[in-house]
């Protein structure tokens, strides 16, 4: 069994030089010794947030949703992971933009889900974990539609 006070099993959080970096109160990713083999990983929520720039990619969910996977490709490659390695996903969708043509809609109706499909067919051959939608009244910052938190476990 492996020392749970040595300091190499201990969670390790970072921020890959291929993402935002975040406030100080967080990092982007962490690994978590499971096995001698396997590790957990666990992203910050990803948004539409461009890494070069700081900014909002788009006023566009389709567009945020889209940058925000980009992110969480960036965020899975910094470990040697894939999005087929995904075991569970949550997706923030702010209920009330302020344009009445999306807010009309389900949140489930956006465009993001069309987008996440996307990425999954072309970078995870289809995989389909399992995941959660939530309705939130608001993001970290005004202007951002959607947010999506991932874990994963890689061996190797």
């Amino acid at each position: 069994m492996a020392n749970p006070r040595d300091p190499s099993n201990k969670p390790h959080a970072f921020n890959p030089p291929t993402v935002a970096t975040p406030p100080p109160t967080y990092n982007q990713v962490c690994t978590t010794l499971l096995h001698p083999t396997s590790h957990l990983l666990t992203l910050a929520g990803q948004t539409g947030v461009s890494p070069s720039t700081g900014a909002i990619v788009s006023p566009n969910i389709r567009a945020q949703a889209a940058q925000a996977y980009t992110n969480v490709l960036n965020c899975l490659k910094a470990v040697g992971a894939t999005p087929r390695d995904i075991i569970h996903v949550r997706h923030y969708i702010v209920t009330h933009t302020g344009d009445p043509e999306v807010d009309g809609l389900e949140v489930v109706e956006r465009g993001w889900g069309e987008e996440w499909i996307r990425f999954m067919d072309g970078e995870a051959g289809g995989h389909r974990p399992p995941d959660t939608v939530l309705g939130v009244a608001a993001l970290a910052k005004g202007g951002l539609w959607y947010e999506v938190e991932v874990w994963a476990v890689v061996s190797g």
